[in-house]
């Protein structure tokens, strides 16, 4: 099934993770009283921008929106608790809740995450005020396929993927890509070869987590396989090793290395927002959030977004990957769980999203939000994203059964790096199937 050595790289991907993740958590998840609620809260995107992880903690707007929900509920306190890496708040979550010290609520990745841990998630449904089941969209990303229960509040951002690119760089080596992007592999594949051939890295990114691969290159797979093939991957009726969507992907992932169109330290970097902030990078692979500080660093008339070029043939074109990929629960330990929706239909309450869009470029979830509202310049990069929330797909990694994203996720940077075919991959994640 698994060679030794990929069990290694795994384990030690994890370990390393879970080490990081524990330290900011571990004992802070106690209740003071039915009126105190704990929050866990990813340190990264969702409600902390990349902007704000610079400012001291009292100028997020998290902490700001937090101590406005007590102002207007006296003798209220929620304490918040940051969690250093997304991923691994789902695996020290199950092990409080296990033990009986989970916070109150969490914030947690949607989808297939949160549904194989319904055993310890509140179901929440007669909870939600209608008003807000009316007027925010995402709850299938949050509801249990498998009996209905909603298991959350999907957060206030609909995150999009895209490239976001220097326009300054793109005039310099003479493409244009406002008006006219690639659209195609092979003309994707040309305009990073004139971009190299201008002394300019055509593509960043800090592949230690894939970002690359859950934004972009997942939309590859899914927009050739489907999302009926990569369901029926997980549940073993098909295999990925005979998946030729995830294949074709990957090939063209390692490819983007083996091209020089991808930087060569990608799978160990940690510095390429900062290069494409400094101007040094044509394209990153990026979501909504990070437009605002692409703005500030490079001008706003320097900054563009586009969609993934489709490969040909594809089942799904025009579109990529987004939606609500993030959530926040409500622990079946939770001693106020009434207190703590009202606590989260605070957070999804219509002023409470403006002031969060005021901090972080994001498409929000509210429908009752229009660009107007926002004050968006029509041909502006947050207004493409804007329009482009019905052109998105769900997240493929969200959608992955719990028994095989572990591996997905830490051997994904193995096939980028040239260690591990396409299909050895593959055939590790039905070994996965298999196993589980």
């Amino acid at each position: 099934m698994k060679s030794k050595m990929k069990k290694v790289v795994a384990l030690l991907l994890v370990a390393a993770l879970l080490l990081g993740t524990i330290t900011m958590l571990s004992g802070c998840s106690k209740k003071a009283d039915d009126n105190t609620l704990t929050i866990w809260i990813n340190g990264k995107d969702s409600y902390i921008g990349p902007s704000e992880q610079k400012l001291s903690q009292e100028d997020w707007y998290i902490s700001q929106a937090i101590q406005r929900f007590e102002d207007a509920n006296p003798g209220v306190t929620v304490e918040l608790v940051v969690s250093a890496d997304g991923e691994t708040a789902h695996q020290t979550f199950k092990a409080d809740a296990m033990a009986g010290t989970a916070p109150d609520l969490a914030n947690l990745w949607t989808g297939q995450n949160i549904f194989s841990m319904e055993d310890v998630i509140l179901d929440i449904s007669d909870l939600i005020p209608e008003e807000d089941l009316e007027n925010i969209s995402g709850w299938d990303s949050v509801t249990s396929p498998a009996t209905g229960a909603i298991l959350g509040y999907p957060t206030s951002d609909n995150q999009i993927c895209f490239f976001i690119y220097n326009k300054q760089i793109i005039s310099e080596c003479g493409l244009d890509f406002d008006n006219n992007p690639p659209r195609t592999i092979d003309e994707f594949n040309a305009a990073c070869q004139t971009i190299l051939d201008n002394g300019y890295t055509p593509i960043a990114s800090d592949e230690s987590f894939p970002w690359f691969g859950c934004y972009i290159v997942n939309y590859w797979w899914v927009q050739q396989s489907g999302y009926d093939r990569i369901l029926s991957d997980c549940d073993g009726t098909t295999t990925f090793a005979d998946d030729a969507g995830l294949i074709s992907a990957l090939e063209y992932y390692r490819s983007t290395i083996e091209n020089g169109y991808l930087n060569a330290d990608a799978v160990t970097s940690a510095d390429s927002w900062n290069k494409f902030c400094q101007g040094t990078v044509a394209m990153m692979p990026q979501v909504s959030s990070v437009v605002s500080d692409a703005e500030d660093a490079l001008g706003a008339e320097n900054v563009g977004v586009m969609l993934p070029p489709d490969f040909d043939g594809a089942q799904i074109t025009d579109q990529t990957i987004g939606g609500p990929g993030q959530c926040l629960v409500v622990s079946k330990d939770c001693k106020n769980p009434e207190l703590a929706v009202k606590f989260l239909s605070f957070l999804n309450s219509r002023d409470e999203v403006l002031r969060f869009l005021e901090v972080q470029s994001k498409v929000p979830t509210r429908t009752d939000i229009t660009a107007e509202d926002l004050g968006l310049a029509a041909d502006s990069a947050t207004a493409k994203l804007f329009d482009w929330s019905d052109q998105i797909v769900y997240w493929v990694d969200n959608s992955l059964y719990s028994t095989v994203v572990g591996d997905y996720y830490n051997l994904l940077p193995l096939v980028l790096a040239g260690k591990m075919t396409p299909v050895e991959f593959a055939e590790d994640l039905d070994g996965c199937v298999t196993a589980g």
